[in-house]
């Protein structure tokens, strides 16, 4: 398993795009932007007009919070502060099982996973778990393995 986060060097400020994304992370909750005029579904929340149609009315679409390994990339050199005594660790790209459009997009979301390099392969399945911070308001979500699945792909030196 990586090295912790030190999340006490981490100021996280939701504004009015990501505060109710935040709430719902306290309560164990991933959320993905929806559109309602025409259902897209989009991350990350920062965005608030529907790339799909422009329609400022968005609301939020509750994920089971589980999907397939995309891609990813292992971080061996910290930029951020908080990450120095996480690394190595890996970000990945995931796509979520149940954000699936009528047109057979799906919706993928970057998260740092709770595993070893060694274990990560592009096509396993993940799941998203939840991080305590320092600030009680702040709930990190990670992404870990949680399964297998017969063809997958690993990035090789």
């Amino acid at each position: 398993m990586p090295g912790p986060i030190d999340y006490t060097k981490l100021r996280i400020l939701p504004d009015f795009d990501t505060v109710e994304w935040w709430a719902g992370t306290r309560q164990r909750k991933y959320l993905v932007r929806q559109c309602k005029a025409c259902g897209h579904k989009w991350f990350p929340p920062i965005f608030p007009a529907c790339a799909k149609c422009a329609s400022m009315d968005a609301g939020w679409f509750e994920t089971a919070g589980k999907g397939t390994i995309y891609s990813y990339v292992v971080v061996v050199q910290p930029i951020v502060g908080a990450f120095i005594g996480a690394v190595p660790y890996v970000v990945a790209i995931i796509e979520l099982d149940d954000c699936k459009e009528a047109d057979g997009r799906v919706t993928r979301v970057a998260g740092v996973m709770l595993n070893e390099e060694s274990e990560v392969a592009i096509g396993l399945p993940c799941e998203v778990v939840y991080e305590e911070t320092n600030d009680p308001k702040i709930v990190m979500p990670r992404w870990k393995i949680n399964g297998a699945a017969a063809d997958v792909w690993r990035f090789t030196e």
